[in-house]
């Protein structure tokens, strides 16, 4: 078993979720979704399910920020605990091209476990979708890592299995 870890989302959860991220986004702030499922024997992390931000709390999102409160993570960590779903990843847009983690983003993580994803769309998430051009973080023991080109096409899958 490798060290690195994989994420695994089937094509019709990764529309369904950079369609949702540009649709609130409106094409002025930011948006983000939370990826929940599975991490398996194999060290694959499996998407199973989104939920958006907008859905979990009154949204606050900025052209530059986004947060969910407190209680918002609650609830989400007690439907998470009843679905026996776990967290797999963060995702959420930023204005332009520049897909690193911010500050604020690298302080304001649902999850620090390692392994965890965080995937920054640019353009507020607006197509074409290019996974090479997206901010994809994973949690290492230093901290926040960004996959390199050939890490994101080997580590990030997107299957076309329901």
């Amino acid at each position: 078993m490798s060290d690195e870890n994989r994420l695994i989302v089937n094509s019709q959860l990764f529309e369904q979720t950079l369609f949702g991220l540009r649709e609130r986004s409106v094409t002025r702030r930011e948006s983000g979704a939370i990826w929940a499922g599975k991490i398996d024997g194999t060290n694959n992390w499996v998407g199973e399910q989104v939920y958006f931000h907008h859905e979990l709390c009154d949204e606050r999102g900025t052209a530059l920020s986004l947060e969910l409160t407190e209680a918002a993570k609650f609830q989400l960590y007690q439907k998470l605990s009843k679905e026996g779903r776990q967290l797999i990843a963060l995702l959420h847009t930023h204005p332009e091209d520049w897909v690193d983690l911010s500050s604020i983003d690298q302080d304001n993580q649902l999850s620090s476990r390692i392994g965890f994803w965080s995937i920054v769309i640019p353009w507020y998430a607006r197509p074409p979708w290019d996974t090479e051009a997206m901010g994809i973080h994973v949690r290492s023991n230093p901290g926040w890592y960004r996959l390199t080109e050939s890490e994101i096409r080997r580590r990030f899958l997107i299957t076309h299995e329901k």
